[in-house]
């Protein structure tokens, strides 16, 4: 039985290995994990990009503008297929097909040990954002709800309890951090709190889900920059306020730092961590290559000063198909010591 007052190993998906379980089995080095991820190593570099180009082949989208995907600024926009109208039955997003692969793979390496396989997906607000624009984002969106619930409802169906479906969160996170102070006002207008919860309210009862917030990690780049964690901590809040009965909440994955920015090591910076409103648990994203392993562990201190307690698990920002597969290593290495820290 794992203790639950040991700090865990959060892990957030993706992993630069060639095949799920290489990716698995490096990730399995952390003592305590609740979760483990496939690697997600069909898409790891570019996250939703493969995704989307595979609904432009399956005849669901077409490009709309041309990007080079060098930043998410520079992404390619599209729009439904010309003479069709976007529905859910004409998107495979993917997930189930992943879930069904790996399934095998993680009873075997479980063995006797406590973690469930946790499947990674966007919020349909983020997809549709990055896949359609806000221009199409209107017109669009319940076709993307609709196909993020139909894969969260087979994946249940397959796999039952030993599957946490993970939301990740990047463009409601984003907007709330490009809109501070105000952002309180932007979730109120654009229910982005209201729309994270709506999916699990849609899913069926006693699916287990995690919230992964995140700024963004396009070639390891962030999309915004938070001035202080006081817009996460709020879009939290909001969305465990939200939260639909009978689909447990199990973790709300916060990012301290990003891709390119360590985490900051003024405790103005977490301060606002204290608000953090009890009940899933806490995993602190600010496991970085940058600061040395002593700064890491004043960095965790800070963190738990501010939120008055320990943290549930410690983690990177996102996931590490971002970086080398030598960079990948040494975090998962940092994450474990950092774990297991006075």
């Amino acid at each position: 039985m794992q203790n639950e007052a040991v700090r865990a190993v959060h892990f957030v998906g993706s992993f630069p290995a060639a095949t799920p379980e290489e990716a698995m089995r490096a990730m399995l080095s952390a003592e305590v994990l609740h979760t483990l991820p496939t690697g997600e190593t069909h898409r790891y570099e570019y996250y939703i990009q493969p995704v989307i180009e595979d609904l432009v082949r399956q005849g669901a989208l077409e490009v709309k503008r041309q990007g080079t995907w060098q930043s998410s600024r520079q992404r390619t926009i599209h729009r439904p297929a010309r003479g069709t109208r976007l529905t859910a039955d004409r998107m495979d997003l993917g997930y189930l097909r992943e879930a069904e692969s790996v399934l095998p793979l993680f009873h075997e390496l479980r063995g006797d040990r406590e973690f469930a396989l946790q499947i990674g997906m966007p919020t349909d607000f983020t997809l549709a954002f990055i896949a359609v624009g806000p221009g199409g984002l209107r017109a669009n969106r319940a076709a993307f709800t609709a196909a993020t619930v139909r894969e969260i409802t087979a994946i249940r169906e397959l796999a039952g309890d030993d599957v946490v479906i993970q939301l990740e969160a990047t463009a409601e996170l984003v907007l709330a951090a490009r809109l501070q102070p105000a952002h309180r006002r932007a979730d109120a207008v654009l229910g982005l709190s209201r729309g994270i919860a709506a999916l699990a309210a849609a899913a069926p009862d006693g699916t287990r889900f995690g919230v992964h917030l995140c700024l963004g990690s396009l070639h390891n780049r962030a999309r915004a920059r938070l001035h202080d964690t006081r817009p996460l901590v709020d879009l939290a809040n909001a969305v465990v306020r939200h939260w639909p009965d009978g689909r447990p909440l199990e973790f709300v994955h916060g990012p301290l730092a990003a891709g390119d920015i360590p985490p900051p090591t003024g405790a103005a910076f977490y301060g606002p961590l204290r608000d953090l409103v009890p009940g899933p648990r806490f995993h602190a994203g600010f496991v970085h290559d940058t600061p040395s392993a002593a700064e890491q562990e004043e960095t965790l201190h800070t963190v738990e000063r501010a939120l008055g307690r320990r943290v549930d698990g410690v983690a990177s920002a996102c996931g590490l198909g971002r970086v080398p597969r030598d960079m990948a290593d040494r975090l998962v290495t940092r994450a474990v010591a950092l774990a297991a820290a006075p």
